[in-house]
């Protein structure tokens, strides 16, 4: 009722409040649509304004009901005519609060207008409604106050330099960044500052609204400017941010940033933008340089020990990935811990992969929250397993107590799946009906009961799971791609697989899986140029080896088999061990 204790500074609000709300009828019930245009919104306008002239306070009250139950349109309206009525300025600012903590831009310039004709004096609202006019693109009625505003910011900065607040140019740039019509915004600048490179503040507010403009080429033009009068590491990184953008490739930014760090080994900013770039690239060993030059010169910032602890671990480099982590967790408190659980998970990896599964469940048992944490539970099941402790491995997850849906649904996936792996299908089925038992429309639990049934060649339980899935999911594309992908992977109701995959296809346009799915029944129903053609494409974008082996099948089909080996050698790199990749190339030596 934050919005309500506000109204109360106005009088007239204060003996609306006082009236009894049991009325049977408000009188700005509406037989029209509000958020509607044209005759029917004015046609509801009037009503309310007829109803603001029978019983003001009562439609003060009732608006007020109305904010509070998110029908913004109808409170703002109906604070913003009685304002009107009771020539109450307070009433349009409650009506510009309203349509401002909606984002209804609209409405709120509406009140505002009203606002500033009942009190043409005050400077809040002048201010306000010249934020309004920017933000709803009225930027040539608005520049004037925006001027004068600048204007009054210019000769503060010049009476108290430091001390008198933002710089005309900051102020400015918040003013700009809030119009729409970016071009707008960015002609604004130039109309407000013009555009003398030698002024290094005005370049740099050119620049950041050009950058939003997606002006980016301009972007980086103008901070060039900036960098030659002022060569301060702040402005490289910037640039290199919108250089970025300018060029889509993030390496070519990085490389000129690269090279001025290194000629300044104090500037830490730099580092800290290249280490989570390279980060971002998984160019570990340049992650590593970095995080461990910006802690040379920052000993005692913690969190970098985490960061540098998660890139160490990408590198193999076990020893020191601990060592790092444990710093940060020696001088963190819990309290403040940032994936706490994540950096125990990694230190078990790490374990794991060495095969010292005895540190690892050690590692688990001393997080924070190891007994109640599902992640670090899942974990210590998968330790076992690893070791050949199967049962073990059951018995973590089995003791588990699950305290909110999405964490049931974790465990009951767990279990099926580790049931699976342990060759104990019925087990599988048993965990994830229990699941549905106590969530029968969960799509995950509903897609992986369809999948046991899939690897169990139940079909009949395939379509009844995914039937469901695309009955409480319609608008998700994997019920209808996994039902017609089992139809056509067995060559049967491929009409009918056609019509699910292409259904798949609009609402997932771009999915390479998808797309797979799409050319393996075009390949089914014959159609070879139809699926070279879209296998293609699915490979393109997700040179997977599924993928790759449904291509080779059909260059192969059409008799392209110089181009079939070809692919297949490359697969053959990525994928030595595929069974199915063996096979088709056999088939292709004696073709």
């Amino acid at each position: 009722m934050t919005g309500f204790k506000w109204a109360m500074k106005s009088p007239a609000i204060v003996l609306a409040a006082s009236i009894v709300a049991g009325c049977a009828t408000s009188p700005i019930d509406r037989n029209v649509d509000p958020a509607s245009s044209g005759d029917g919104q004015d046609h509801y306008r009037e009503k309310v304004a007829q109803g603001v002239q029978k019983d003001p306070l009562f439609i003060l009250l009732t608006a007020e009901l109305a904010s509070q139950r998110g029908d913004t349109y109808s409170a703002t309206l109906a604070y913003t005519e009685a304002a009107k009525a009771l020539k109450d300025p307070e009433l349009a600012k409650r009506a510009v609060e309203i349509g401002l903590g909606d984002g209804q831009l609209e409405m709120a310039f509406q009140a505002a207008k009203v606002w500033k004709e009942l009190a043409p004096e005050d400077r809040q609202v002048s201010r306000t409604l010249m934020v309004l006019q920017l933000g709803t693109n009225r930027v040539d009625d608005a520049l004037p106050a925006l001027k004068k505003y600048l204007e009054d910011a210019k000769a503060a900065e010049q009476a108290n330099p430091g001390i008198a607040g933002a710089t005309p140019e900051k102020v400015a740039l918040e003013m700009l960044m809030r119009i729409p019509d970016k071009n707008k915004a960015y002609a604004t600048a130039i109309d407000l500052f013009g555009n003398n490179p030698e002024d290094a503040e005005v370049q740099a507010l050119l620049a950041q609204v050009a950058n939003a403009s997606e002006k980016y080429e301009l972007a980086v033009a103008h901070l060039q400017n900036v960098i030659n009068k002022v060569p301060q590491e702040r402005y490289y990184v910037l640039q290199a941010q919108f250089m970025e953008r300018r060029d889509n490739n993030l390496t070519a930014a990085m490389q000129i940033l690269s090279e001025k760090a290194d000629q300044n080994p104090n500037w830490f900013g730099a580092r800290l933008y290249l280490a989570r770039n390279h980060t971002q690239l998984e160019q570990w060993q340049q992650a590593k340089q970095r995080f461990t030059e910006m802690l040379a010169l920052q000993p005692d910032n913690t969190p970098l020990y985490s960061s540098l602890g998660f890139v160490l671990s990408k590198t193999g480099d076990r020893k020191a990935a601990e060592q790092s982590f444990r710093k940060y967790l020696e001088r963190t408190p819990v309290v403040d811990r940032q994936n706490e659980t994540l950096i125990h998970l990694t230190m078990a990896d790490m374990a794991m992969t060495e095969k010292d599964y005895t540190a690892a469940h050690a590692i688990l048992d001393k997080a924070t929250q190891s007994k109640t944490d599902f992640d670090i539970q899942l974990k210590k099941s998968n330790v076992y397993e690893k070791q050949g402790k199967p049962k073990e491995a059951a018995q973590v997850l089995d003791r588990f107590k699950a305290l909110d849906e999405d964490t049931a649904v974790r465990l009951a996936l767990a279990k099926s799946q580790l049931a699976e792996s342990r060759k104990t299908p019925q087990a599988a089925v048993q965990a994830l009906e229990l699941g549905l038992q106590k969530y029968p429309n969960q799509p995950d639990l509903l897609y992986e009961r369809a999948m046991v049934a899939e690897r169990q060649n139940d079909l009949g339980s395939v379509e009844v799971h995914l039937r469901k899935l695309i009955e409480v999911r319609p608008d998700n594309p994997h019920g209808y791609n996994a039902l017609g992908y089992t139809w056509a992977d067995r060559n049967m109701r491929l009409q009918e697989a056609l019509e699910l995959i292409t259904k798949a296809t609009e609402l997932a346009p771009k999915d390479p899986f998808i797309m797979d799915s799409l050319g393996w029944v075009h390949y089914r129903l014959g159609d070879l140029d139809k699926a070279r053609e879209t296998l293609a494409k699915a490979y393109a974008l997700r040179p997977d080896e599924e993928i790759g082996v449904h291509l080779i099948e059909v260059l192969k089909k059409m008799g392209r088999n110089d181009e079939a080996k070809q692919l297949g050698e490359k697969l053959k790199i990525k994928y030595p061990d595929s069974q199915k990749l063996q096979k088709q190339m056999k088939e292709l030596e004696g073709v």
